[in-house]
């Protein structure tokens, strides 16, 4: 702002200022009130924390693939929220108020109405375009399942259920993404669709993908069970040990609890989720349904990757 536009009594009150003692100021263009400096630099340093978290957080493949399902099912969400009847009746209702209103504001309203109808496909875009950038990504994918399976074998599990267990999960999850993979890079044209076509067409590979992904789910609840049991008897098993080793099993006791449980939850709610999708019809749960219980299903992994980027 020019010396020119400001009041008199703000020139003459800042002129009567030594400069020695007058402290920097940003002006906000919004509420023309000065902005300390020392608040501009807070606002600044905090804004540097959250890039600080997002750059680590994103720097891992789990990180990445968190953030992009969250931003996926999140514009699904808000897509569905701003179709949906409540919400939709409450924007007619609102509109019927404005029209009570001067010829101005009824226009005011009008570009309003257009722009929140423009905006609702433009959030199933952005979920279509992070979908696929997350089928993109998962072309990579057979190559850490091999580790898994490798390191698996290289280290198996001391109890002989749990380590079958987590081979046949390895199986059906080299499966499901090896199916993936042919059917997405043959809807681009990458790979033949006549060869696909004569196994069933690409549909039907995805379908026996998510079928594999199902498959790992059913695996899961097993394992999860068999864990449990273990963990039971351990429990029964344990002696009395020195004080210090004792805290030192309860944390563990404690975090190995927490992770069987953030499994289980995460199970329990991909379970009825992929075996709608391995039916060829469906069980007739609404695009609503499934995007809002697919956020749910990371939820808790979302706020775990988030506050670990908070420890270092």
């Amino acid at each position: 702002m020019a010396d020119s536009d400001r009041p008199a009594e703000e020139r003459s009150a800042a002129a009567s200022i030594s400069p020695a003692k007058k402290s920097p100021e940003i002006t906000s263009s919004r509420s023309r009130r000065p902005i300390p400096l020392r608040q501009l630099l807070a606002i600044l340093a905090a804004s540097d924390t959250t890039i600080y978290r997002l750059n680590k957080l994103l720097s891992t493949s789990s990180g990445q693939e968190t953030a992009l399902a969250t931003i996926e099912y999140v514009a699904q969400i808000l897509h569905h929220f701003l179709t949906s009847t409540p919400w939709t009746a409450i924007r007619a209702r609102l509109e019927q108020l404005n029209l009570s209103r001067a010829f101005s504001n009824r226009s005011g309203a009008d570009a309003t109405s257009t722009s929140t109808s423009t905006a609702k496909p433009r959030l199933l875009a952005l979920s279509s375009l992070i979908s696929e950038t997350r089928y993109n990504i998962r072309l990579f994918g057979l190559i850490p399942l091999w580790m898994w399976g490798s390191n698996t074998i290289k280290s198996p599990p001391s109890d002989r259920l749990v380590r079958s267990l987590t081979l046949l999960q390895v199986v059906v999850n080299m499966l499901y993404q090896a199916l993936e993979n042919v059917a997405y890079l043959a809807s681009k044209g990458i790979v033949s669709k006549r060869f696909v076509d004569r196994y069933g067409g690409i549909d039907k590979w995805y379908l026996w993908s998510t079928r594999m992904w199902f498959g790992h789910i059913i695996l899961q609840f097993v394992k999860l069970w068999r864990q449990h049991v273990l963990r039971k008897e351990k429990e029964e098993e344990k002696g009395t040990d020195a004080q210090v080793d004792k805290e030192a099993a309860d944390n563990a006791r404690r975090r190995e609890i927490r992770a069987w449980k953030k499994s289980l939850v995460s199970n329990v709610l991909w379970a009825p989720l992929c075996l709608h999708w391995s039916l060829e019809k469906g069980l007739g749960i609404p695009g609503s349904v499934t995007s809002s219980v697919s956020f749910l299903a990371g939820a808790w992994d979302l706020c775990d990757s988030w506050n670990v980027t908070a420890l270092s």
